[in-house]
């Protein structure tokens, strides 16, 4: 045999082509302050809101007298107040980095932090929510926690509907649909991802492809179990091994929670170029890329929102 020069003799100088399209980090479903009304409180208008409701009158059931005027009623109000908190975090490049990297890492820093908004924001309405509103542990008459099922789901339904609370989704009709079925009018349902299992295990449960017709489908909807639309992300809230799942409907006129902002102070991003922090960076060695928000959320009626707390199978 004849020889010949391999790479064993004469190997590449670059052993490693970079692939310049970078790679997406994993980012969950934000589906926690889908339901919020957006307030915003105006500039030097101070840092806290304040929402007002009238308390029902109670029906008037006994006859008047001939010429006799009665008691009369009272109206009544419900205040309710929330003040916003700022928020806000921040990346420090050196010079030595934009100088030799390959990628436009002032641009991917951006996209990341677009990302932690909308994460600390859902996480910060989530756990609002979940810490707030009244709830129920899964039981199913044991009176210790267990798996989500559908006695328990139909008793928040339940509660739901006796506090006068509109259905969140209007009712999806039948089609001709091979395999499909109809969906009622619904509350919605928002959990973690690792009770989609125990989900799908319930007798009532109807996937999302099974709708007869999915105009309108939110795109993280899981299923239906009855009365509630289930919407999952793997942002849900967790403690120990408890599973929190809020369930709620609104009224004609409000979303049942808020999400308040600072009008003119509210998200910012903000970029300071290096040797802009002065004596601090002397040799203009550091930049940095931020930013900063208001927020705080109120749930705006409490009859509305009730959550579910089980176990996971």
């Amino acid at each position: 045999m004849s020889q010949f020069t391999s790479t064993t003799e004469v190997d590449p100088a670059v052993g490693i082509v970079y692939d310049r399209v970078l790679l997406m980090a994993p980012q969950p479903k934000y589906i926690y302050q889908k339901y919020a009304e957006k307030r915003s409180i105006g500039t030097k208008q101070g840092n806290t809101i304040k929402f007002r409701r009238y308390s029902r009158l109670s029906a008037a059931t006994t006859p008047l007298s001939e010429g006799i005027t009665p008691t009369g009623s009272k109206i009544a109000k419900v205040d309710l107040t929330a003040t916003v908190s700022q928020y806000g975090d921040f990346v420090t490049l050196t010079d030595v980095v934009q100088l030799t990297v390959e990628d436009d890492v002032v641009s991917k820093t951006m996209e990341l932090q677009n990302d932690q908004v909308n994460n600390t924001m859902d996480q910060l309405c989530r756990d609002y929510i979940c810490a707030s509103a009244s709830s129920t542990t899964c039981s199913n008459g044991s009176g210790t926690a267990t798996l989500l099922n559908d006695t328990d789901i139909n008793a928040v339904v339940q509660t739901l509907r006796a506090n006068d609370c509109d259905y969140m989704f209007d009712r999806v009709s039948a089609s001709q649909g091979v395999g499909t079925a109809p969906v009622r009018s619904s509350y919605v349902g928002l959990a973690d991802t690792d009770l989609e299992n125990d989900l799908r295990a319930l007798g009532s449960f109807l996937d999302v492809v099974e709708y007869s017709n999915t105009a309108g489908v939110e795109e993280t909807e899981f299923g239906n179990t009855g009365s509630v639309r289930w919407l999952t992300s793997t942002g849900g809230y967790v403690s120990s091994t408890s599973y929190y799942s809020p369930i709620m409907g609104r009224d004609s006129a409000n979303l049942p929670y808020a999400m308040i902002d600072l009008g003119g102070g509210n998200l910012r991003g903000i970029m300071e170029e290096a040797g802009s922090a002065g004596s601090a960076d002397p040799l203009h060695q550091r930049s940095t890329i931020g930013w900063k928000s208001w927020a705080a959320f109120r749930i705006l009626q409490d009859l509305y929102i009730h959550v579910l707390i089980s176990t996971n199978g």
